[in-house]
């Protein structure tokens, strides 16, 4: 097995977990979701790397996203001939807002593991992948008014709850989505390469351009968990200030 700095490139792009188009999710409610929002601690031994371009899959019938990693990644270029067999199929390919990132574990790994023993490695098609995220559920905002999981009607956003524990590093400025009642999201995705806030939100939230002195590091809260939200151009933000000590608010 290749090294693990080897797995962490590969998990750069782990934010781009939009290809639940196609999956049904139940609701927080619906799944009995409920973790504590504060995040996990940043470990002694992280290593961050770039962003890069990675190569995923997502499994229909297991909801779960494997990256290229391991002993026998595929190349770039069988990549891109490649039709992964059902129930995977490729992920969604997004442009990443963030500069650097450490893939902490595989979603189901225990906390305490060390090294290589973090990752979970799968084989498909003859070659290796590693488990990187778990979709969980989906709310929308407003509460109640279903639309697209992944580009919601105008006005309209979707929460999105994986397990995917990785950190974030973002530089320079950030875009910060909020509901001004103390939960701030950072776009970290476009489909486009540029984040645009003229965007149609839900009543009482806003969009807006920071500039950020030091860098800011995400983390997940406890669990390994993750609220991505998604709006109706496509852009999408991760969660790092919760109003609220567990999630779903209570």
């Amino acid at each position: 097995m290749r090294t693990i700095r080897y797995f962490l490139a590969l998990a750069a792009a782990a934010a781009a977990l939009a290809s639940c188009m196609t999956i049904s999710l139940p609701t927080a409610s619906q799944a009995g979701l409920r973790f504590d929002t504060r995040p996990e601690a940043v470990p002694a031994d992280i290593v961050w790397t770039h962003v890069g371009k990675a190569h995923e899959l997502i499994s229909v019938k297991e909801l779960i996203v494997v990256v290229g990693g391991g002993s026998n990644a595929m190349s770039d270029a069988d990549w891109e001939k490649y039709t992964p067999p059902l129930p995977w199929m490729k992920n969604i390919e997004r442009n990443l807002l963030f500069t650097d990132t450490f893939f902490m574990r595989s979603p189901v790994a225990p906390e305490e593991a060390t090294g290589e023993k973090r990752y979970t490695v799968r084989e498909i098609s003859g070659h290796t992948w590693i488990e990187l995220a778990q979709p969980v559920a989906v709310d929308f905002v407003p509460a109640g008014q279903a639309t697209d999981i992944v580009k919601p009607a105008p006005g309209h956003l979707a929460i999105k709850t994986i397990r995917k524990p990785q950190i974030l590093r973002f530089t320079g400025s950030i875009f910060q989505l909020t509901d001004k009642r103390g939960n701030f999201y950072v776009m970290h995705a476009t489909e486009t390469g540029t984040p645009n806030l003229d965007v149609a939100l839900p009543a009482g939230w806003t969009l807006r351009k920071v500039d950020i002195a030091e860098p800011l590091v995400i983390t997940p809260s406890q669990g390994g968990y993750y609220n991505i939200v998604g709006d109706c151009l496509g852009q999408g933000y991760h969660q790092y200030v919760f109003a609220d000590p567990v999630w779903p608010a209570q």
